[in-house]
């Protein structure tokens, strides 16, 4: 299975995941129309986070291993409804990555992935313009699942106000 694949390619895979076992549970799931971009230097932490978007039914999912690549991929190619980026990625400078974002490219949720719990940067960001700040803490696909659940809240709510 896909999933057990992870488990042999990231030194993640003593964390004791539980396959799908073909089963699909978000059959349901309103991310059919949703695009994603992932920021992650980490090949097999971003391809754990598409698999699943990818199986809550998100439409497109795209990994980028830069800032650059996204940047230039969002300038001449498509804007994702949501963009992830991980904080300890060496190119983000979180503060000025969120301004340019939000000063780009309109309508772009901004979820920030972080290894390290910081109050004032995640209170900042927020009361800045970022959707969400995550905490990369405990089991990897707890903060995962959270991450995913509150990107379905984000869209339940925008097709509400619609």
């Amino acid at each position: 299975m896909l999933l057990e694949s992870f488990q042999v390619l990231s030194h993640f895979g003593n964390q004791n995941f539980q396959p799908l076992n073909g089963v699909n549970p978000y059959r349901n799931s309103g991310m059919k129309r949703t695009t994603v971009f992932i920021i992650e230097k980490e090949a097999p932490i971003a391809n754990l986070i598409r698999y699943h978007l990818l199986s809550h039914q998100a439409k497109h999912v795209q990994v980028f291993p830069s800032v650059t690549e996204c940047l230039y991929f969002m300038r001449k190619k498509s804007i994702p409804d949501f963009l992830i980026a991980d904080l300890a990625h060496p190119e983000i400078n979180a503060p000025i990555f969120l301004k340019t974002i939000l000063q780009s490219f309109q309508g772009v949720k901004i979820l920030f992935l972080s290894p390290f719990m910081d109050d004032f940067l995640a209170t900042q960001l927020m009361e800045e313009g970022a959707t969400d700040y995550i905490y990369k803490s405990g089991r990897m696909e707890d903060w995962i699942h959270e991450l995913v659940k509150n990107m379905e809240f984000l869209i339940r709510e925008k097709s509400r106000a619609d």
